[in-house]
């Protein structure tokens, strides 16, 4: 387990180090019995970033060369992930299939923690819905944290803009519009729609993921500067 600052597990004081083996002995047993936990945090999307961390961890491996699941190496292994999935690489989608497959697989020695960017994408799920997708654009105020944030009638404005060819509001009203201003505007994250949209169309092994009402900008997110944590 990778720490900033030394751990204390009941009278137990552990300091940073590159692993964590933690010994607690079974009342039944006068043998102590040993577990090993895995670490990472804050990986925000960025595959290549978790790829080398699971290259070095003795806990978690992938499966086969094709690294399209995860495993726990040994029958004393844990996994805990800290939280922050999505929004500024290109792999979020990816990442979140990992984890989730690997809990199944593991129910009780993996936990996955939410972190603030995997809880915020949970009003995706209202906001992106049909009922509220119908609500008149105009009447969608600028969130109320950010003074500086455009409403969506002024971000719609903007794509009319630049769309010219008499492109208006209305006509650049729709689900990927919205989720765009969402992002940039509303999310802190201004690259995860694209980023969402690459990796989307990579994964469906096309040149391009269209960006209108059926096109690859909704979902999750795809995000990740590389993250904290690191370990086992």
């Amino acid at each position: 387990l990778h720490c900033t600052r030394p751990l204390c597990l009941g009278r137990r004081r552990l300091s940073s180090d590159a692993h964590m083996r933690v010994r607690t002995p079974f009342r039944c047993s006068p043998h102590p019995c040993e577990y090993e936990i895995a670490f990472v945090s804050d990986v925000e999307g960025d595959l290549d970033y978790f790829n080398r961390w699971v290259a070095g961890s003795r806990c978690v491996a992938y499966t086969g060369s094709d690294e399209a699941a995860l495993t726990l190496t040994h029958a004393r292994a844990y996994f805990v992930y800290g939280g922050d999935v999505p929004d500024h690489g290109r792999g979020s989608e990816q990442l979140l299939r990992l984890l989730v497959g690997l809990k199944r697989a593991f129910p009780r020695r993996v936990a996955l923690l939410v972190g603030n960017r995997d809880l915020n994408k949970l009003r995706l799920t209202s906001e992106c819905a049909p009922s509220d997708l119908a609500r008149p654009h105009w009447s969608i105020p600028a969130p109320h944290w950010d003074p500086s944030a455009p409403t969506l009638s002024q971000h719609l404005e903007q794509v009319a803009a630049a769309r010219g060819g008499g492109a208006t509001a209305a006509s650049c009203d729709c689900a990927a519009e919205r989720l765009r201003w969402m992002y940039e505007n509303t999310l802190g994250c201004p690259a995860t729609f694209e980023a969402r949209r690459a990796e989307l169309a990579a994964l469906r092994s096309v040149g391009s993921a269209t960006g209108d009402n059926g096109g690859g900008g909704g979902g999750g997110g795809g995000g990740g500067g590389g993250g904290g944590g690191g370990g086992a």
